[in-house]
């Protein structure tokens, strides 16, 4: 059995690529209203181009039920229709041990996502439910992309004769929790290249999940030089706005999708020279 970043890394050398599609609906943007179709449609165009899917669970919960049921069946069309690709979760929950547990199996059990991103700040436990399943995964939230991420993640904290910032300790903990590499990896904002290069630096083989280019100013060639590990992947770069409401032509923006997709795509790789292509 493969753990989740062996098959993330198995979607990425036969795709070509180290970007993840956010499906994230928003009325107000979608080209269609119906928020199933509209996902089918990107997917359907995107799938060759995709290493990864994530579902912002927050779009999908402000559309109620209905929003649910969208959610749900479009975990299982990507399962379906692209097989081996991943798909993720952003639901950035956190809670004591028997919660956490019930979340993980929300997420693996019965939504049936692959991965998900989880808050940390409570501690060990919390995150030690997820670990429960072999074949999936967590993203542990690190340096998130938003402008106020500095106000906390940037704090200095001592212990001992060492000094680091608090996304620092994050990643420090993260790597040493379930089999880092493995089933734990980190989010790191493409929004914050020099603190991702520190992160590479320290930690080599730590899975990246990054969001943040496109449409909240991050910069993919930046931040895939950055994030790269020996095999020039160990990465993946989230892109939803800047790909699903490519257009709002309800004949061309699945196409539009398409085209933006594929320029991310070869925007990364040019900016790696090539995707390392060892056997996953």
């Amino acid at each position: 059995m493969k753990t989740l970043f062996e098959r993330i890394d198995a979607s990425i050398i036969a795709r070509n690529s180290l970007v993840c599609v956010g499906l994230d609906p928003d009325p107000v943007r979608m080209a269609i209203p119906d928020v199933l179709q509209f996902n089918k449609e990107i997917v359907d165009a995107t799938k060759h181009a995709a290493a990864a899917y994530k579902l912002q669970f927050a779009f999908y919960e402000a559309l109620g039920l209905l929003g649910i049921k969208a959610m749900s069946d479009t975990v299982k069309y990507v399962q379906d229709t692209a097989p081996g690709t991943v798909i993720i979760a952003d639901c950035k929950r956190a809670d004591i041990g028997p919660v956490a547990a019930a979340y993980a199996r929300s997420m693996f059990e019965v939504w049936g996502f692959d991965a998900a991103t989880v808050v940390a700040y409570m501690g060990a436990d919390t995150v030690e439910p997820w670990l429960q399943y072999p074949d999936r995964g967590i993203y542990v939230v690190c340096r998130s992309s938003n402008a106020g991420a500095k106000d906390l993640q940037d704090l200095r904290v001592r212990q001992g004769e060492h000094e680091r910032r608090v996304f620092e300790w994050v990643a420090d903990a993260s790597s040493r929790w379930g089999m880092a590499g493995q089933n734990v990896g980190i989010v790191v904002g493409a929004t914050y290249p020099d603190e991702m290069t520190t992160l590479r630096r320290t930690h080599p083989s730590l899975p990246f999940l990054i969001p943040g280019v496109g449409a909240q100013g991050g910069d993919a060639d930046a931040a895939s030089r950055a994030a790269a590990n020996a095999d020039r992947r160990g990465f993946i770069i989230n892109s939803s706005r800047g790909i699903i409401y490519a257009s709002k032509n309800p004949a061309h923006f699945a196409r539009a999708a398409r085209e933006e997709c594929e320029k991310l795509r070869e925007q990364i790789n040019a900016a790696l020279g090539s995707i390392g292509t060892r056997k996953a």
